[in-house]
């Protein structure tokens, strides 16, 4: 099997092979030794974490993402899974693809609510994402099982968590741990780790849960959930021949209609 991780910005040399190294020592220990995962950062598109917060500069960016991913299912990987926890450009590459393309925030924020009655979202520190994270949650139709004020953000400023986990996970774990215990205190069952950076660190430092008392509390990696959830919806349909998604697929004469006006190849 395999999977194509989506990497949300454009490619960095040496940062992108730094980042997958996390990843495979953090959020892909769960996977199969058989499933082979490669990361697929975006040819042009974003690169500055806080361009990410403005919508048109992501808008902008989603058409980059979208474009991957058709390209990832030509190449013939067996599924998607996008490497940030806005969840940009799903929907969009679900019509235009066959193979599953899985969110980390959809996939995580479900798996949360089979886990626990509540839960909370730990966020990336930067501007405007709790607002753009409740939007998902709504989005989704899981408000009731939010906790108050359960979106919030990391205790350290974004560039310090980046900076210093790279050298020391712990760095991101303790953050993390420390506003999950608020979280525990307030009503949450389970904690989601919002961000594709901040998680891999988390579980490579071996933060999968917390002790409160007499309970041991789910910390959950979106990328690794994201991740083996890919893994978990190619078995179902190759073993069943159940698809992924009902959503009715344009016809190659009419994808490579709509896209000549665009001026994107049709891929007939």
């Amino acid at each position: 099997m395999r999977i194509c991780l989506v990497a949300v910005a454009q490619s960095v040399p040496g940062f992108n092979e730094i980042l997958f190294d996390v990843i495979k020592k953090g959020s892909m220990k769960a996977l199969r030794p058989d499933t082979e995962v490669v990361m697929r950062p975006l040819e042009v598109g974003l690169a500055d974490p806080n361009d990410f917060v403005n919508h048109y500069y992501s808008f902008l960016n989603s058409a980059s993402i979208v474009e991957t991913i058709i390209q990832a299912e030509r190449e013939g990987f067996d599924a998607v899974a996008l490497g940030c926890f806005g969840d940009t450009g799903v929907d969009q590459a679900r019509a235009a693809v066959d193979i599953p393309v899985i969110g980390p925030a959809e996939s995580t924020m479900m798996l949360a609510c089979q886990m626990g009655r509540r839960f909370g979202i730990v966020c990336a520190n930067l501007p405007g994402l709790p607002a753009d994270h409740w939007e998902q949650v709504r989005y989704h139709g899981l408000t009731e099982r939010l906790i108050p004020n359960g979106i919030r953000p990391d205790i350290h400023e974004f560039a310090d968590t980046w900076s210093k986990s790279f050298a020391d996970p712990k760095f991101a774990a303790d953050g993390v741990a420390e506003r999950a215990r608020e979280m525990v205190a307030d009503g949450a069952d389970v904690v989601i780790i919002g961000c594709c950076g901040i998680g891999p660190f988390c579980s490579q430092a071996g933060l999968h849960s917390i002790r409160v008392g007499d309970r041991n509390i789910p910390i959950l990696d979106a990328q690794l959930v994201a991740l083996k959830t890919a893994e978990m919806a190619v078995d179902l349909k190759n073993s069943s021949g159940m698809p992924f998604t009902s959503l009715p697929r344009p016809s190659k004469e009419d994808f490579g209609r709509v896209r000549d006006r665009f001026g994107l190849p049709g891929y007939n």
